[in-house]
């Protein structure tokens, strides 16, 4: 990203209006053994307030986190946030009892099979629920890979599952994922609106294909990629922030000047 920093800049200041969109595990943050051991630094949080402020600009956190955790997570004001990959943002977000029941009957089979693995642990965010194997063996990691897939396979259509780093969520299949949501969000801005999406993992993915004209960011190495942009980690990430921060500021003093 930052030996193509012209081109982006350059996008950048012919903006509009931009539409902002943030991974928080991995992005923001490190990621952790634990995600409740996640948390927001005080430097980029001190951006994001600044970002949060510019009238021209639209920021999302957008997680595979349900969204109250997110948000309290970040604690920034003036920031829209969306959970569960996009799908749980403003306004209630409920589920059918059918495919409630469905989620929990295929958490407990899954639980009962894996109960003995070591290393390996569930997570439940009520409308999803995630198996960790962050530290877990290859016998461990090989076994669990097969009983997930069984469930997958027993609960489909209903449920599917989405792989990310040392984990597999699984999800209702009413949630579409990061790229579906961009691009609702992006339809309800005023247009142009220039889309930046920044994200590490294999659910951002559908985010990078769905925004093509975008400035699409992918944080990490290895792993072919359908962004446009890397960055190595999140203090680059931050190191990103603060320079679009600078380019919006210097946008809005000679638009200023103008005037």
């Amino acid at each position: 990203m930052f030996e193509d920093w012209p081109q982006a800049c350059a996008r950048l200041k012919a903006a509009e209006h931009l539409a902002l969109f943030l991974d928080f595990d991995g992005t923001l943050a490190p990621l952790e053994a634990r995600p409740e051991d996640v948390w927001l630094d005080r430097g980029t949080g001190r951006v994001l307030r600044r970002l949060a402020r510019h009238r021209q600009l639209t920021l999302w956190i957008i997680s595979g986190r349900r969204r109250a955790d997110a948000r309290r997570r970040v604690g920034v004001r003036g920031i829209h946030y969306a959970g569960l990959h996009g799908w749980e943002r403003d306004g209630k977000t409920s589920l059918p009892r059918r495919v409630r029941r469905v989620l929990i009957d295929a958490k407990r089979q899954l639980a009962t099979r894996l109960e003995t693995l070591p290393g390996g642990w569930i997570e439940d965010k009520g409308l999803s629920f995630t198996f960790h194997y962050r530290g877990a063996s290859n016998g461990t990691f090989r076994r669990a890979r097969r009983e997930v897939r069984k469930v997958s396979e027993r609960f489909r259509p209903d449920l599917r599952v989405l792989p990310g780093k040392k984990v597999w969520e699984v999800l209702p299949a009413e949630v579409l994922g990061k790229g579906a949501a961009v691009l609702a969000l992006v339809a309800q801005l005023p247009q142009p609106a220039l889309a930046v999406y920044v994200g590490d993992d294999a659910s951002d993915e559908s985010a990078f294909r769905a925004l093509p004209d975008g400035l699409t960011v992918r944080v990490g190495r290895g792993r072919s990629t359908q962004a446009r942009f890397r960055l190595r980690n999140p203090d680059e990430v931050l190191e990103f922030l603060e320079r679009v921060d600078a380019e919006i500021h210097q946008k809005c003093k000679s638009v200023k000047r103008e005037s």
